[in-house]
């Protein structure tokens, strides 16, 4: 139904999630203090105490007033640690009428609920549903609907949000904790802007990447979708979902925060020093003026939706329509808010455009990943796009590259072994811009394969793309 490279990354993220037992702890210290400090105060003003509050709140309210159990589903319910939490919270207040449904694709993952759930006598309140939420179908009526952290990973919510609401009782409620940022979790042209301003302020020591070891001299904005569903549409969650539902209660937050609490770099900032926690309490207020001014938008939400329209309780001015970023110029100014040769330094791309923002998938020595994606802005009217490629001797095949603008296929080009040059036709007009993607349907692993030292997952070297013109 979604083809080859929808199952790639399903695999993709089958593996990455089969063996994780704590999926939403190890967050740094950091993200803590923020929290405390730029998050919790915002919920409390709202009368919320707490996410956890939130969504045991909404599902005790409706199974008081129900003469059979109150159904919750959870959508992404990974190891149900967190619904057997409610379940046990709700006994705790003297709520037993509740039946959680957890719809998770990975059968480990749903294993380990099974087993939690017996081993707190909860068995008969939980009930597996063994689906992909890309295609799976409403076959109940649910209460409360529970989306946290997972709308994100969605590729297809059109669907998902038309069986939820579908499925949703009158009364019911959608609870969103979710990431709404760009897609992949990059930072907008304009939020990329300050937050490289505020890197190159920083010590080597707060720039240590956490995945790879290294000082990150320049911020890496790399995009997470590249291989699996991590951010696939996180920029869509929030606009596709207000055509299905209305929003209740409304807090969106965060943004140019974002690097400096998250697992990559949040650990080197240490809350037992003082300079550390004043820098992350003054990048916490910087965040909250810059969504207050308009510069920047949201990338986080909790809220709370439902079938019919409902009166509206949102944090300040940050409403709904002030958190969706404008996706039709480069940022909410319409221009270009940084020098091009910071996003393209070996000048791949040539011709009639630029390259207006970081080009993902192409690593330093050039070698492309097996998805390469960069917004690029032209300069003149477009008639082809031509592009050059090598592929060593050792590489044990080759393939297609697939073009697309905007996320639209506009062709396919044969890339051969040693050094290519292909043209495809495409007409864009002068002055626009658009994200250019382009899609190798293979990548070799260079250590995986006996082939070398090289960890990387590689498809071909890019030589250069020319826009050219009219």
């Amino acid at each position: 139904m979604h083809g080859v490279d929808y199952e790639r990354r399903l695999a993709a993220e089958r593996e990455t999630f089969a063996q994780q037992v704590d999926l939403h702890g190890s967050l740094p210290e950091s993200a803590h203090r923020w929290s405390a400090r730029h998050m919790l105060p915002k919920l409390n003003a709202l009368g919320v105490s707490g996410i956890d509050h939130l969504i045991t709140g909404e599902i005790a309210s409706r199974a008081a007033g129900l003469d059979r159990d109150a159904v919750v589903l959870s959508l992404g319910s990974g190891n149900g640690d967190q619904e057997l939490g409610w379940l046990r919270t709700l006994a705790d207040e003297g709520v037993h009428n509740v039946r959680v449904r957890l719809l998770e694709i990975n059968t480990d993952m749903q294993e380990r609920a099974a087993k939690a759930a017996d081993s707190l006598g909860l068995a008969d309140r939980v009930e597996p549903v063994v689906a992909d939420f890309n295609s799976w179908v409403a076959d109940a009526q649910h209460d409360v609907v529970v989306g946290y952290q997972v709308l994100h990973h969605v590729l297809d919510l059109e669907h998902l949000y038309g069986q939820i609401r579908d499925s949703l009782t009158r009364d019911g409620v959608l609870v969103v904790h979710d990431m709404i940022g760009r897609n992949g979790h990059r930072r907008w042209p304009e939020a990329l802007e300050v937050v490289e301003r505020i890197w190159a302020t920083l010590p080597a020591e707060l720039r240590r990447n956490a995945i790879t070891g290294a000082v990150d001299e320049v911020y890496a904005d790399v995009d997470c979708a590249v291989d699996g569903f991590e951010g696939i549409r996180a920029q869509d969650v929030l606009p596709v979902l207000l055509h299905y539902l209305h929003p209740g209660f409304f807090l969106a937050l965060g943004n140019v925060i974002d690097p400096f609490i998250d697992r990559i770099y949040g650990h080197n900032f240490d809350m037992a020093d003082p300079a550390h926690r004043a820098l992350i309490d003054q990048l916490g207020t910087l965040d909250d003026t810059l969504i207050d001014l308009g510069i920047v938008t949201p990338t986080r939400l909790t809220a709370l939706f439902h079938p019919t329209p409902q009166p509206l309780r949102v944090h300040g001015e940050r409403t709904p329509s002030r958190s969706i970023r404008n996706t039709e110029v480069l940022d909410p100014a319409g221009r270009v808010s940084f020098d091009p040769r910071g996003s393209d330094p070996g000048g791949l791309v040539r011709g009639a455009g630029v390259a207006a923002g970081r080009m993902n998938g192409v690593f330093h020595d050039a070698w492309a990943g097996r998805t390469v994606r960069f917004p690029v802005l032209t300069t003149a009217d477009v008639a082809s796009i031509e592009l050059r490629t090598y592929v060593p001797e050792w590489m044990p095949y080759t393939g297609q590259v697939t073009v697309s603008l905007d996320g639209t296929p506009v062709g396919s080009i044969e890339v051969g072994p040693e050094l290519t040059e292909r043209s495809l036709p495409v007409r864009v007009p002068a002055h626009r811009t658009a994200e250019l993607a382009l899609s190798a349907d293979w990548a070799v692993n260079p250590s995986d394969s006996g082939l070398g030292d090289d960890r990387r997952n590689l498809a071909y070297v890019l030589v250069g793309i020319t826009l050219r013109e009219i």
